[in-house]
């Protein structure tokens, strides 16, 4: 679906990564990392200053309209909508621009004015909306048509968590469709239930690129148990803990799930005492990407 030759656009250095089709991926990274940029240059917003881009077999900058009909391309810094125009009458220009017939555009639009929540102001000039109003109707936007393609970027800054869970059930199903997604986020709880593959772009450069199990167990493997219990204490001498700590009838332990699991833990507890409670709270891609960038990536795509 996507590819990356060597490419190199402003901080991008030497990029080489292939995106297939129907791919769920999370673009991630500081500040100035080079993700905009990588979604610009994958629909053709931007041309390389080295190497070379391919999405669906096309050269995106020399093709950017016939992408434009396949691919949706969301970006803070660019608007979809005329301003002086009402969110209704934006949405019969993309009609007529995705030569959508009647009874699609009014099921499609129907459906996605219910779920992100954009009817009640529909009838509005764009310019009267507030932040969280328009971008609800501008992701609306994208999807009408349903693109084989979509690249967003920070898509769910200034929604509410309201239209946050209905954005991401829409993004999930129109996956299991078979729409390719690349999502650029901080928001780590958004990219860790969208996505299966991460890309990680530190200072222009590709740290890792994979499956998103993968970079936990690689990276973040610890867990974290709480146990509460009444009996006798059980003995732990045996099992692979790296810290254990109790608090009257709570016990604390911190595993590599790499080593032992929470399964074997909780049986070999059970077998010495009665358990009350149980809680596991397991790392997560914030942890696996601080360890990365503290140099423990060590040739790890």
């Amino acid at each position: 679906m996507i590819f990356f030759e060597h490419v190199c656009k402003f901080i991008l250095s030497d990029v080489n990564i292939h995106i297939p089709q129907g791919t769920s991926l999370g673009l991630i990274g500081s500040s100035g990392a080079g993700k905009t940029t990588f979604l610009k240059l994958a629909c053709g917003l931007l041309r390389p200053a080295a190497g070379c881009v391919h999405t669906m077999r096309l050269i995106p900058e020399k093709n950017r309209r016939k992408l434009g009909t396949m691919t949706g391309a969301f970006f803070a810094d660019i608007p979809l909508f005329r301003d002086t125009d009402t969110v209704e009458s934006n949405f019969q220009d993309i009609k007529i621009i995705y030569g959508l017939g009647d009874d699609l555009f009014d099921k499609e639009y129907s459906a996605l004015a219910d779920r992100l929540g954009f009817r009640s102001f529909e009838k509005e000039p764009v310019k009267q909306l507030s932040l969280g109003q328009r971008r609800r109707a501008e992701l609306g936007a994208l999807l009408l048509a349903r693109p084989k393609l979509l690249l967003l970027d920070e898509p769910t800054e200034g929604l509410d968590q309201t239209a946050r869970v209905s954005l991401r059930e829409l993004l999930t199903e129109r996956q299991a469709e078979g729409t390719t997604l690349v999502i650029s986020s901080h928001n780590m709880e958004e990219i860790s239930a969208l996505c299966e593959r991460i890309v990680l772009l530190d200072h222009g450069s590709l740290c890792y690129y994979g499956d998103k199990e993968l970079l936990l167990k690689h990276f973040a493997p610890d867990e974290v148990m709480e146990i509460g219990f009444s009996g006798k204490l059980p003995d732990l001498e045996d099992l692979p803990l790296k810290h254990y700590s109790l608090h009257q009838n709570k016990l604390k332990l911190t595993y590599n799930s790499n080593y032992v699991t929470s399964a074997e833990l909780l049986r070999h507890v059970l077998a010495q005492t009665t358990i009350t409670a149980v809680t596991t709270k397991k790392s997560g891609l914030s942890d696996a990407i601080n360890k990365i960038e503290k140099g423990e990536n060590h040739e790890f795509y």
